[in-house]
């Protein structure tokens, strides 16, 4: 534990600070807050001090916390993110595409993905996942629709692929590495509900081992790290420059970054690569097993399951009771035993699990969805319209970002350019992307939204 160790050294020394942050290891702190969190986390509040080595520009203790990091994943290379999933992917787009250059996306790509286009200057071309009607939710995407794309942009650049999606869907990303490399062209991962796959051979198989020339995880996700804790790796096999890969992630990242995000990234890595913490991601996929199983013998409750198109992150427990809605249920959980879940939509509730999900927890959810089984009126759901609609580009995401605009009326808006990317959460895929021509099905998609009170920015 390279950094863990330097951050006890250097607190085991007691240094006279007369540097940032202006706290200076919490002395004096609003007592209310300072209870709240507890002294320790002020003490290892720290900037880039001797023996702490410097993110930007790592030589000493992040440098071989990295270097160990990249050798459990078997990576060529692995960067800490302390700005999450989501500065990865920008430093990735400024690294590997140019303004005008065009990169292939599948269209539930995260609302980060889009902030990068407009970063860099790249052309987006679109492409639908699969749906899968049965839990109105994104499907996965099929290399046959890959393989079409670059037959009609042979000018692509890089492929761009969210792959587990949020409710864990699994796309076939073997298959698609192999149709890239063919054409010399990147294959890049959002891989940030994946923090736990390198960890067990129960779960599906990592990109950077199936090709991929990079993925981004995010570690606070379902692993053990604080919130922003995240983790870039490039392949053995990828052509991306390490070097300037640093240098985009210099432009992206805070130049203060937080040694307590930094420690628990490594602490998380750490826990799951040792004995204790397989043998406890062991247990929590067998556990969900059995949470399956017993729920299973009822015959109104059913799970997003693998099946012959697509395989299933386990860990991401998508569940529905028929006739009754997911926005129901989850009120229902949330009011009678006091569990959130992570998304709802009108077919089903996402329950998330991570390492931290113990047996007793999954033990509750069980009896509150027995419970909701028996108590919740059954009533027919209402289909939404799939919010995945392949648009008509007029302006790059950067060129709209400088264009004039205006305020209209929506109804008033059909035939108009989005100055603003339109998404909804969670867990942030596009409506609508700024420079993209407003139609009418857009409109009809955002009224049927609004109307249940999912969350639109």
């Amino acid at each position: 534990m390279y950094l863990i160790n330097a951050i006890k050294k250097f607190i085991k020394n007691k240094p006279i600070l007369f540097t940032t942050p202006g706290h200076s290891q919490g002395v004096d702190i609003l007592p209310e807050f300072k209870s709240l969190i507890g002294k320790k986390a002020f003490k290892m509040d720290l900037s880039e001090l001797e023996g702490l080595d410097n993110l930007q520009n790592p030589t000493g203790a992040i440098l071989k916390s990295q270097q160990k990091a990249s050798e459990i994943y078997n990576s060529k290379a692995s960067f800490y993110l302390v700005n999450g999933s989501t500065s990865g992917i920008l430093a990735l787009m400024l690294a590997t595409v140019k303004s005008n250059e065009k990169v292939l996306i599948a269209r539930n790509a995260h609302k980060s993905v889009i902030n990068a286009l407009t970063l860099s200057g790249a052309m987006p071309v679109w492409m639908n996942t699969q749906w899968i009607d049965e839990w109105n939710i994104p499907g996965p995407i099929s290399p046959e629709e890959i393989q079409n794309c670059l037959n009609n942009n042979p000018d692509i650049k890089a492929v761009w692929i969210t792959s587990p999606t949020y409710q864990g869907v699994v796309s076939d990303i073997a298959t698609m590495s192999k149709l890239c490399k063919e054409r010399g062209i990147l294959l890049i991962v959002d891989e940030a509900h994946a923090s736990l796959w390198n960890f067990s051979e129960k779960l599906p198989t990592p990109a950077i081992q199936l090709g991929a020339d990079a993925s981004v995880q995010s570690l606070h996700k379902n692993a053990s790290s604080l919130t922003q804790g995240a983790i870039l790796h490039l392949s053995h096999t990828s052509k991306i420059n390490p070097e300037q890969l640093q240098q985009c992630l210099n432009i992206i990242n805070t130049t203060s970054p937080s040694y307590l995000i930094l420690a628990s990234i490594e602490a998380s890595i750490e826990y799951l690569s040792s004995k204790t913490g397989k043998k406890k991601l062991d247990n929590l996929l067998e556990n969900i097993d059995k949470f399956r199983e017993k729920l299973s013998e009822y015959e109104n409750i059913s799970f997003l399951e693998d099946n012959e198109q697509y395989q299933i992150d386990k860990t991401k427990i998508l569940l529905g009771i028929k006739d009754v809605s997911g926005y129901k249920l989850s009120d229902f959980l949330q009011e009678k035993s006091n569990i959130e879940v992570e998304m709802d939509n009108n077919k089903s509730i996402l329950a998330l699990t991570g390492i931290g999900t113990n047996n007793k927890k999954l033990n509750k959810l069980f009896k509150a969805i027995k419970n909701a089984e028996k108590t919740l009126k059954k009533a027919k759901t209402q289909d939404n319209p799939t919010p995945l609609i392949i648009p008509e580009i007029i302006y790059s995401p950067q060129e709209a970002l400088h264009k004039q605009s205006k305020i209209v009326n929506i109804k008033d808006s059909v035939g108009l350019v989005s100055k603003a990317t339109i998404v909804t959460y969670p867990p942030g895929i596009p409506i609508l992307t700024a420079g993209e021509k407003i139609q009418e099905k857009h409109l009809k998609l955002l009224g049927s939204l609004a109307q249940i009170a999912v969350i639109i920015d």
